[in-house]
């Protein structure tokens, strides 16, 4: 909402196209939750809708119904990272998740993307969820830590799941007014995440020069825009 060019300024583009020579995919749907619920006009959330083809909108609903494609997952390369980042519209008091429902869907989620992808490495994202104030500052809000926190525990053991805690990058001029990060904030936070993958995992950077954030502002917190 506040990137300059949505999900092309966004964080999650910018980490696939810092590091150059992966080939990447990106699945997100403006106000979707992790749960499967109705939330920000969303009929269904991303604990089913990641396994189908068809997106959430209107238009899809009218040619597929309650029976869309499933994604034929076999005819494409397989991941090797998926990295999940889910839970700020769940979190939203509009769409009524409870704490529990949301902790038991992320754990189907994990295990469906481990179902599909055996071999991928699967990171979840601790959320920020904007700033409260506190004394003469602030102090980063976030959302659901225990229950990220504790996904990640509980397949810890089997190696495939890993836990990136995203607290004290953002700082308050980093979030919009509405919690989405402006541009600034999405480059930190892609930063971070890259240099994250490149010592856990050993990816190496392979980009040589391209404007990855060409005409992107620094600086876009209109709530309007």
């Amino acid at each position: 909402m506040f990137a300059t060019y949505e999900a092309f300024s966004g964080f999650g583009y910018t980490i696939g196209a810092g590091f150059g020579n992966v080939e990447f995919s990106i699945t997100a749907h403006p106000g979707i939750c992790l749960h499967d619920a109705n939330c920000w006009g969303n009929p269904r959330g991303q604990t089913y809708q990641w396994l189908q083809t068809s997106d959430t909108n209107w238009r899809a609903t009218q040619l597929y119904g309650e029976k869309p494609e499933p994604w034929d997952f076999a005819a494409h390369q397989p991941a090797d990272i998926v990295l999940i980042n889910l839970g700020t519209n769940d979190n939203n008091t509009a769409n009524s998740v409870t704490a529990a429902q949301y902790y038991s869907s992320y754990i189907a989620l994990v295990a469906k993307v481990h179902e599909v992808y055996p071999a991928a490495q699967i990171v979840l994202m601790s959320l920020w969820n904007g700033f409260g104030g506190r004394g003469n500052s602030y102090y980063e809000v976030g959302a659901f830590k225990d229950e990220i926190y504790g996904v990640y525990e509980h397949y810890k053991a089997q190696g495939y799941v890993h836990y990136f805690n995203s607290t004290g990058i953002l700082q308050h001029n980093d979030v919009a007014p509405q919690w989405h990060p402006t541009d600034v904030g999405h480059i930190k936070i892609a930063a971070h995440v890259m240099q994250y993958i490149r010592i856990k995992f050993g990816w190496e950077f392979g980009a040589t020069g391209p404007e990855v954030q060409h005409e992107t502002l620094y600086w876009n917190d209109e709530p309007a825009y």
